[in-house]
């Protein structure tokens, strides 16, 4: 079983189109869909059919959240709120039912998938949960291994027999010991915030026991300027480039 695993889409088309068509040439058996499919971008309407015409299984993130709940939207920077609420206007009443019906966490191929952290908060971030919360929370999980987004940042935390281990994760397979239990962050296809601005996913091989990230190149200037032609923060944009 081949899993490719996306996160943090964030309306932005090109990236998105850009690594479901990697994703086509990779032989993968399923694609699943970490949350955070809008805000911050330009498409969120384009993004949301493309999900749903390639029947792409997603979690609710933070920010299909906000637009169910206006006392959490309230919390958001007046930036990424201003983001969220262009991006209201322009999905359909259908798209909106559709994120709506999101799931917080779910349960396949033998894995947990959450926006935040397992099992199934959409709003924590990985970065800021402690050792001793992520071990509790691990060693409680029937499942060993756990997918996560929410902070746009590549990367693992493993329970094993030295107890909570953290690292990055970069270029090339990333061997999993069979024994251990393990969160993986995948990163962000649509505005990741690493430094590297291609756009970012996993692909997990549940048999072979390896986790690989795979980075794309696409068109971040017509992503970019979709941003500022739909009226949304500059700085958006530029976090692109």
């Amino acid at each position: 079983m081949r899993l490719a695993v996306i996160s943090d889409v964030h309306s932005n088309l090109e990236a998105f189109s850009a690594v479901l068509a990697s994703i086509q040439q990779r032989g993968v058996d399923a694609v699943i869909s970490l949350g955070d499919n809008i805000g911050y971008g330009g498409d969120p309407e384009a993004v949301t059919m493309l999900l749903r015409r390639n029947l792409i299984v997603s979690v609710m993130g933070n920010h299909e959240l906000a637009l169910l709940n206006e006392d959490y939207l309230a919390g958001f920077n007046s930036m990424a709120k201003a983001a969220l609420v262009k991006n209201r206007a322009l999905l359909s009443h259908d798209s909106l039912e559709h994120l709506s019906c999101l799931k917080s966490a779910i349960g396949r191929f033998n894995g947990c998938f959450v926006h935040g952290i397992p099992p199934d908060s959409i709003t924590t971030y990985l970065s800021h949960a402690t050792d001793s919360l992520l071990e509790r929370r691990m060693a409680g999980l029937s499942r060993k291994i756990s997918f996560v987004g929410h902070t746009h940042l590549l990367g693992m935390v493993e329970l094993g027999r030295r107890g909570i281990v953290r690292r990055k994760l970069k270029q090339g397979e990333e061997p999993l010991d069979p024994e251990s239990r393990y969160i993986i962050n995948a990163g962000s296809v649509g505005q990741p915030r690493d430094g590297d601005p291609r756009a970012t996913f996993v692909i997990w091989d549940a048999d072979a026991l390896t986790v690989e990230p795979v980075f794309i190149e696409y068109d971040r200037v017509a992503a970019a300027e979709k941003i500022r032609m739909a009226g949304i923060p500059e700085v958006f944009a530029r976090r692109l480039l």
